[in-house]
Parts: structure tokens; C-alpha cells; sequence
């Protein structure tokens, strides 16, 4: 019965994940407003808070861009449980989650130019689901 218990409770939990820059995981829209100032704040200083970008793009203009996400669905709800209870995983499953997303613009001189973080609910299934 133990056994049991302890495949049920693994098949349960195996397809939650979290995914990306596991920096943004603790932070909010607050605490990134307060550790980048526009016109200030480096390229240097933005590695060193944030580490490397997962993505790095780059203007027309040659400006570059740096984009860190995270994506973490590994919560235990009714969503993600009922998509593996009710078919045994076979239909597909279903994650609900959050994902959080940091983009940063830099001016010619590796400033700041602009910045946005967000967050967002997502949602993500395989098969009928």
C-alpha cells in the first residue's frame, strides 16, 4: 500500500516544472522598478543583479535587447491534478502557472534606455488537453 501511495503521489508530480531565469522567480514588478533606474543603471550592473540574459536581440538601430523569463508550474492545483487523476495521463496533461518576463533595452553608452516586467498567468496542456 505504501508503494502504492508513493507511485501515485510521483505520477502526480512528474510534468510540473519550472522553466528559464530562476532570478525572476522571488522578484516583482516592484523589485526590478526599484534596482533599475532608466539613464542609470549599467549593462554591468544588470548582469551582476540578474546574471546573463536567456536571450539577447538587437534593434534596427544596433541597441541591444536582454529578455530573462521564468515559468514555474509546478503547483499542486486542481488543474494540474485532474489532468493525470481523470485520465491516467493518457488524454494529455494540463499545467497552470505563472511566468514572469523581463525584457531591457540599453542606450548606445550600455545604459538603460527602457525596461518592462510583467507577470502573467499561463497555461499549458499536451495532448486532448
Amino acid at each position: 500500500m505504501r508503494l502504492l501511495y508513493i507511485s501515485l503521489t510521483l505520477f502526480f508530480l512528474v510534468g510540473c516544472a519550472n522553466r528559464g531565469s530562476t532570478v525572476l522567480k522571488k522578484l516583482s514588478e516592484s523589485d526590478v522598478s526599484m534596482n533599475i533606474y532608466s539613464g542609470k543603471t549599467t549593462r554591468a550592473q544588470v548582469r551582476a543583479m540578474y546574471g546573463s540574459p536567456l536571450r539577447t536581440y538587437y534593434t534596427d538601430g544596433g541597441l541591444e535587447i536582454w529578455a530573462y523569463n521564468y515559468e514555474d508550474t509546478t503547483g499542486l492545483n486542481a488543474a494540474n491534478i485532474a489532468s493525470k487523476a481523470l485520465t491516467l495521463g493518457l488524454a494529455g496533461t494540463r499545467h497552470v502557472g505563472t511566468e514572469k518576463e523581463l525584457i531591457i533595452l540599453f542606450n548606445d553608452d550600455y545604459t538603460v534606455k527602457r525596461f518592462n516586467m510583467s507577470e502573467a498567468p499561463v497555461q499549458r496542456g499536451t495532448g486532448f488537453l
